[in-house]
C-alpha cells in the first residue's frame, strides 16, 4: 500500500543508483524518484528491475516514499508485459509511478485503481483545462512545467484537485518541458537500431550540445511565493547525478525549504 504524502510541501529528490537514494534520504529527501530500466527515458541508467524492492526497502526505513518515473509507451503488442511490469512495481511497494502519455495514465489507472499516479512533465500541463484532463484520465498528481508562474497555480490546482508538482532545481528550459523532439533523433536500441526513448531507447542529452542556456534553473531563494502559491511537492531533477551531487544538492533545499516552512507555519 502506498504510504501517505505529509500535509506540507515535500521534497522530491532524483536518484539513479542504490546509493544515490541512500544519499537522497541522507540528505533529507521526503521521496525519492528513480528510473527503471527498459521502462524510463534513458534507457539503461535507471535501477535494474531487482534493485527496485532494495530502493523501496530503503525508504521506508527513512519514512520516505519511492516514485518510479515510466516514461515507456507499450507498443499495440507490448501492453500486457507493459502492465506486469507495473504491477511488479506496485507489489513490490512503489508508492506512486509518473507516466507521460494520457493512454498509459487512463490503462494505468483502470488496471491499478489503488496505484497513485503522476503526470509527468512530458505532458506539458499549462493551463486548468490541461491539469483538468489529466485528473478525468486517472492522475493523482501533476508536474508543471517551469513556464507556468506561481500566481497560476492556485486556479490549476482548484480546477483540477490535483497534488501539484514544481522543479525546484532542473536544466535551463529552452523549449517548453516535454516537447523536445531531439532525443528521437540520438538512440539506440537493441543490435544499434536507433529507436525512441519512449520505446527503451536512450536519451543522449543532445541539447546540451547546443548553444543553449546552461545554467540550470533554481528556486533555491524563491521558494516562499510557490509554498504561498500551493505546491505539494518540490522537485529536483538529475537523475544522472552522482551520489555526491545528489547528497549537496538536497542538502542544500531542505535547508532552504525548512526555513520557508518555519517561517510560514507550515
Amino acid at each position: 500500500m502506498a504510504r501517505a504524502l505529509p500535509t506540507t510541501p515535500i521534497l522530491l529528490a532524483p536518484a539513479g543508483s542504490l546509493p544515490a537514494v541512500g544519499s537522497a534520504l541522507s540528505a533529507g529527501a521526503d521521496a525519492v524518484y528513480v528510473g527503471v530500466r527498459s521502462l524510463s527515458r534513458g534507457g539503461r541508467t535507471g535501477l535494474p528491475a531487482g534493485e527496485v524492492g532494495a530502493a523501496v526497502a530503503a525508504c521506508r526505513r527513512a519514512g520516505a516514499r519511492l516514485h518510479a518515473a515510466v516514461n515507456a509507451v507499450p507498443p499495440a503488442g507490448g501492453v500486457s508485459p507493459f502492465l506486469s511490469a507495473i504491477r511488479r512495481l506496485r507489489d513490490e511497494g512503489v508508492d506512486e509511478v509518473i507516466l507521460n502519455d494520457p493512454g498509459v495514465i487512463a490503462l494505468v489507472r483502470g488496471e491499478f485503481p489503488d496505484l497513485p499516479v503522476c503526470a509527468s512533465v512530458g505532458l506539458s500541463a499549462v493551463n486548468p483545462e490541461d491539469a483538468r484532463a489529466y485528473r478525468e484520465l486517472g492522475a493523482d498528481a501533476i508536474v508543471l512545467p517551469s513556464a507556468v508562474l506561481p500566481e497560476e497555480i492556485p486556479a490549476i490546482r482548484e480546477a483540477s484537485g490535483l497534488r501539484i508538482e514544481v522543479f525546484a532545481w532542473c536544466r535551463a528550459e529552452f523549449l517548453l518541458h516535454g516537447k523536445c523532439g531531439l532525443t528521437a533523433y540520438a538512440a539506440e536500441g537493441a543490435g544499434g537500431a536507433m529507436v525512441s526513448p519512449k520505446r527503451g531507447g536512450s536519451c543522449h542529452l543532445v541539447c546540451r550540445r547546443l548553444p543553449v542556456p546552461k545554467e540550470p534553473r533554481s528556486l533555491e531563494e524563491e521558494l516562499s511565493p510557490w509554498v504561498g502559491a500551493g505546491v505539494d511537492v518540490f522537485k529536483i531533477e538529475g537523475r544522472e547525478l552522482s551520489p555526491a551531487g545528489v547528497a549537496v544538492l538536497v542538502g542544500r533545499f531542505r535547508r532552504k525549504l525548512d526555513a520557508v516552512l518555519a517561517v510560514s507555519g507550515s
